[in-house]
């Protein structure tokens, strides 16, 4: 594992990984219509067009997975 910077900035540090696993976790649950908001950007606005295993579900399954590491993380950071 890598070390945590000390003092104020690793604070700082652990509350961005629990934010960043509360959005993983958002996304996944598809509060506010993000995965398919995020889905019709790709599509719409992206200078490549997505391919045919890119969806709305493929983005709730990265949720799941961003939201689980970066609060497996954010534990293991206050436990130690």
């Amino acid at each position: 594992m890598t070390a945590a910077p000390e003092g104020a900035a690793g604070f700082l540090y652990l509350a961005w990984k629990g934010i960043f696993g509360i959005l993983g976790f958002l996304l996944a649950l598809n509060v506010g219509d993000s995965a398919y908001r995020i889905y019709e950007f790709a599509t719409n606005r992206g200078p490549f067009a997505p391919g045919p295993g890119f969806s709305p579900l493929v983005i709730r399954i990265v949720g799941v997975l961003i939201g689980a590491v970066s609060t497996w993380s954010f534990v293991q950071g206050l436990t130690s």
